[in-house]
């Protein structure tokens, strides 16, 4: 009897101690969602990234893992009018700060932060602006984290595109092109700085692939669009010379011009004038096809040299354009209308033609009062 009372007896406390070890359990389970999900909920209730590292010990890929899952689910919950754009940085910047070589959440971070759509978002123009802020920094750890610092570094200083794509101590600077272009892209069309835009579009030029000529083109165009004429007449030049075509004259004119460049832009042993203008249009005009409506397509194709050659023809004439600009506005406190007036008051001695010129108009140069530089138009000057 004895025996069967303590045999109920232990059974008792088994079972009392299992449920109290399934009531612990399910409770720390509870407890566990309900901190899982007030990051899901709560995001401002984050660590520090700082806090994030310090805590993680040897495990700090795991807890990336972690707090990936976590930003994913961040995201889906807060899908509707786009809230998730609130943390979402703070999210990824732990993330990357524990596992940097974690190269989903940079894309993610890319593909949905900067757009903004006003059909279903509402966000100020100062979280945009910070969204866009934001977006830089990361992806500047991106460059930080898969790019050769000392590359890069020598890429920016390096204006001859040339030797960026033939030269190995700049080649593939880093581990993918989409790393500095999609930098580049930001820059340019969410910040408007071109100068930044042409520094990235250089480096992701140096990287091999197939994405290599549209980098070298925008690479020319933003320096451009940062009305660096001596830079984007150098740029395009060097896309002519290595545009490998049958074209020996186009290539021979080209190297006609980069000892042009090096005479006035970095000897300095010659001024820009109209001579230098003068002689360079009769040659190229002796060269080149009579540009019409019939072949401008194929001149004006991305794989022609003549294209490129042309287009730094253009930036040495705006060259030579603004420097008169700059005494008409000196003298007069306003700029000039358009080449013709420069020439009409003698502050040019020759109207520099631009080489698309059809039978009716042609490409025209003239103040833009938007960007305060110099810019080509079509039109014709005595309209």
């Amino acid at each position: 009897m004895r025996k069967q009372s303590k045999t109920f007896i232990i059974i008792i406390i088994f079972i009392i101690t299992l449920s109290s070890f399934y009531k612990i359990n399910k409770l720390n389970y509870i407890k566990k969602n309900e901190i899982k999900n007030s990051f899901i909920k709560h995001p401002e209730n984050l660590p520090t990234k700082e806090t994030a590292v310090n805590t993680s010990f040897w495990f700090k890929n795991i807890k990336a893992d972690y707090y990936w899952l976590e930003a994913i689910q961040y995201i889906w919950s807060n899908a509707i009018g786009s809230e998730y754009k609130k943390y979402l940085y703070s999210m990824i910047d732990i993330i990357t700060e524990l596992d940097p070589y974690f190269e989903h959440p940079y894309i993610i971070w890319e593909l949905l932060i900067p757009s903004y759509n006003q059909r279903y978002e509402d966000l100020p123009k100062s979280e945009q602006d910070l969204n866009i802020e934001q977006w830089i920094k990361l992806w500047l750890k991106w460059i930080k984290n898969f790019c050769n610092k000392k590359k890069i570094s020598l890429i920016k200083n390096q204006d001859n595109l040339n030797k960026i794509w033939t030269e190995k101590k700049y080649l593939d600077p880093c581990k993918t092109y989409e790393i500095p272009d999609y930098l580049a892209y930001i820059y340019f069309y969410y910040k408007n700085q071109p100068a930044k835009a042409s520094e990235y579009y250089k480096i992701a030029s140096a990287v091999k692939t197939w994405w290599l000529d549209w980098s070298k083109i925008m690479a020319a165009i933003m320096a451009w669009k940062w009305w660096n004429r001596e830079k984007s007449y150098f740029m395009f030049l060097n896309i002519a010379k290595s545009i490998k075509s049958t074209d020996k004259v186009c290539q021979s004119f080209s190297k006609n011009l980069e000892q042009v460049w090096i005479e006035i832009f970095k000897k300095k042993n010659i001024p820009l004038n109209w001579e230098i203008l003068k002689n360079i249009w009769y040659s190229r005009d002796k060269l080149f096809w009579k540009f019409s409506e019939d072949n401008e397509k194929e001149l004006l194709s991305d794989t022609s040299c003549w294209n490129y050659l042309n287009k730094s023809i253009r930036e040495l004439n705006l060259e030579y354009i603004e420097k008169a600009d700059k005494k008409y506005f000196q003298k007069y406190w306003k700029h000039s209308k358009n080449a013709k007036e420069l020439y009409q008051k003698w502050f040019i001695d020759y109207i520099p033609l631009d080489y698309q010129q059809y039978d009716d108009y042609s490409i025209i140069y003239e103040f833009n009062p938007e960007t305060w530089f110099y810019d080509y138009v079509m039109w014709n000057y005595d309209d």
